[in-house]
């Protein structure tokens, strides 16, 4: 019958979205909230910055403290006389995800989701 919709339920399968080191993406973990779309992020390569979360995804995903998430260092206003660097939240990771990540080898061992309250 044309026009019918399948009952059978498809799996949620999401792709995984990796850092493109092209593109100087790298992964960070969030370690303090200032509010609104600000948050201090501890990246992989040791450095703290300022993120401000990505306009696409600031109401439709919500980062919160202890959340893995994909970065991009802004080359603009980041070596300023007593600032932190900034960076551009543009992924937040699901706990599943994280995991998975992490068991792949896939993070630095400056990153690890479980113990956030070490920074």
């Amino acid at each position: 019958m044309p026009g019918k919709k399948s009952n059978q339920s498809s799996a949620d399968t999401r792709k995984i979205r990796y850092a493109n080191r092209e593109d100087e993406e790298m992964y960070g973990i969030v370690i303090e909230n200032y509010g609104g779309d600000r948050m201090m992020v501890k990246c992989e390569d040791g450095v703290i910055r300022v993120g401000v979360i990505r306009g696409k995804i600031r109401k439709r995903m919500w980062v919160r403290l202890g959340d893995l998430v994909l970065i991009t260092p802004w080359e603009f206003e980041t070596k300023k006389q007593d600032r932190r660097e900034k960076c551009m939240i543009i992924w937040r990771y699901t706990g599943t995800q994280a995991n998975w990540l992490k068991t792949r080898g896939k993070l630095n061992d400056n990153l690890d989701p479980d113990n956030v309250e070490d920074f």
